[in-house]
């Protein structure tokens, strides 16, 4: 049985992280107190960075900044930046990245926090797993857009790194899990609205979560781009989201979760402490547990075959959707520059 609760290190002092001042993070899923993203990004600012604050829309943006000022009126509000899109509208994704890259100089941490709970498998218009879209391919889609800037970022300034929040969940999934077309994305696990296929498909979503940030530092330590990539569990969290999969919040088991500040410690961690690059071999493409210890993912999560044929089928679904490119290499090796844009 899986303990989702597991902590495998002492909370760390905040004071352990350095000041992250001239440095410039995006946070998706960042527009609540109830929820960790907002947390992570409340730290990031706290420490000096720039945050863009990641929100299905201007207005919850908007509402998380002024929450975070008024709640620590010593940050600038220059230094907060709504960033809205909804992680399952691809082209919301694409055109958001895209004016970032245009905008911004640099981009030092970037945080794939937003996502859903186990839902039933309901569909978007284009015939793909609202879920596996919004805590995947967005995610994922996101990422490569911003690769040019991060790519560029770490060239001038080390330190560079993209955290996907992942979950203990992926340890539930029946080992062989397949990412090779559409239809496995739209896996049913037996049911379309059955709370424990509900739950695997939610698994299997983190699963891809943790294959991507591990495909990821391949194709980064391939090409020599100093970029770490990884993913992390925040915990058994007491959100919104958990009180609603767990019929509310007057239980044992929800009451017994972390608060969503303490969800953030976590993913904090693996976006700014300097540990993991201070203890780079030990931590680049790994999974860290609460609060910052490691643990080894699944034997379907450590497959490097799987996670080349599950960034093969994503960009081949993005790219169905979007109908403009597919990515032939994820940089060019000398001059830094992600080719994108290309017809399929």
């Amino acid at each position: 049985m899986v303990d989702h609760k597991e902590i495998l290190r002492p909370k760390y002092s905040f004071d352990d992280i350095p000041s992250l001042a001239g440095k410039v993070a995006l946070v998706t899923g960042a527009n609540t107190p109830d929820g960790v993203g907002y947390h992570i990004a409340h730290q990031l600012a706290l420490k000096g960075a720039k945050v863009y604050i990641g929100a299905r829309n201007l207005q919850k943006a908007t509402k998380a900044i002024r929450i975070m000022l008024a709640e620590s009126p010593q940050l600038k509000p220059e230094s907060l930046v709504p960033f809205a899109v909804d992680m399952g509208n691809f082209k919301q994704v694409q055109f958001a990245a895209r004016k970032v890259v245009a905008e911004e100089p640099r981009l030092d941490i970037l945080v794939n926090n937003a996502a859903v709970l186990a839902r039933p498998l309901d569909k978007d218009a284009n015939g793909i797993s609202i879920s596996f879209g919004i805590n995947h391919l967005g995610p994922f889609l996101l990422t490569r857009e911003l690769l040019p800037l991060l790519n560029k970022t770490q060239a001038e300034h080390p330190g560079v790194r993209i955290v996907n929040v992942a979950s203990t969940a992926h340890y539930d999934v029946p080992t062989g899990a397949k990412f090779g077309s559409l239809e496995d994305f739209n896996t049913t696990y037996g049911s379309e609205d059955e709370p424990s296929a509900n739950y695997l498909r939610y698994g299997y979503s983190k699963l891809a979560s943790i294959l991507h940030t591990k495909e990821l530092q391949r194709r980064f330590d391939q090409e020599g781009v100093d970029i770490l990539a990884l993913s992390v569990h925040p915990g058994g969290v007491a959100t919104n989201g958990a009180a609603g999969y767990l019929g509310g919040r007057d239980n044992d088991i929800f009451r017994s979760n972390l608060s969503p500040f303490e969800g953030a410690i976590t993913p904090f961690f693996a976006a700014a402490h300097p540990e993991p690059a201070q203890q780079r071999d030990k931590y680049a493409g790994s999974f860290i547990m609460p609060f910052g210890g490691l643990k080894e993912p699944t034997e379907d999560a450590n497959n490097a075959e799987l996670g080349k044929q599950l960034w093969t089928t994503s960009e081949k679904v993005v790219s169905s959707v979007l109908d403009c490119f597919i990515w032939d290499s994820i940089l060019m090796p000398m001059g830094g520059i992600f080719n994108i844009g290309q017809k399929a």
